[in-house]
């Protein structure tokens, strides 16, 4: 009994194609995939073929079209992978940035005034704090009442907000946050 040949035509471009024969194919997925790119003729030269053979295949089988298709899935199939990862990014981010937060406040319970100025806590915990909103989507400054996220993951400090403070100013600060 024999078997019937099956066809796997997916109705992708860079795909065999139906009227495509198993070494037109092959050849066509190294003229595809060949990084850096190579010519059509030095496919048919790698085949055994002739540089005639692979150019005549290029122009009958639209070769270029199909590379460039191909070039274009792939490139959305990266952008869907990264896609994905977002979540999975901005939930250790949170996680951290939380952990980074509760680890502060203990470490600022038991800090000895003299082991480290207060502007320093001050600094460490509003960045831990800018940290975890830009981690979980929030805005991280406010400007002229308008509300503007950093989404491109890079966190940036317009000015110090205790600048100008003197230690004392900054205790009373840290002294005040901890009764809240």
């Amino acid at each position: 009994m024999g078997f019937k040949k099956m066809n796997r035509y997916t109705g992708n471009p860079w795909d065999k194609q139906l009227d495509e024969s198993a070494d037109q194919f092959r050849a066509f997925v190294i003229y595809r995939d060949a990084e850096p790119k190579i010519s059509a003729e030095k496919v048919g030269e790698s085949c055994g073929k002739g540089k005639g053979w692979g150019e005549q295949l290029c122009s009958a089988k639209n070769w270029v079209e199909r590379r460039d298709l191909w070039a274009e899935y792939q490139g959305k199939l990266i952008v869907e992978e990264l896609a994905r990862g977002i979540p999975k990014m901005r939930k250790i981010h949170a996680d951290l940035s939380t952990s980074i937060l509760l680890k502060a406040t203990k470490g600022l319970q038991a800090l000895n005034e003299q082991e480290m100025s207060a502007r320093d806590i001050a600094i460490l915990v509003d960045t831990a704090m800018k940290n975890e909103r830009l981690s979980r989507g929030e805005p991280t400054e406010l400007t002229e009442g308008k509300t503007e996220t950093n989404i491109n993951g890079r966190l940036s400090v317009a000015a110090d907000p205790f600048e100008g403070l003197t230690t004392e100013e900054l205790r009373e600060y840290i002294h005040a946050r901890k009764s809240e």
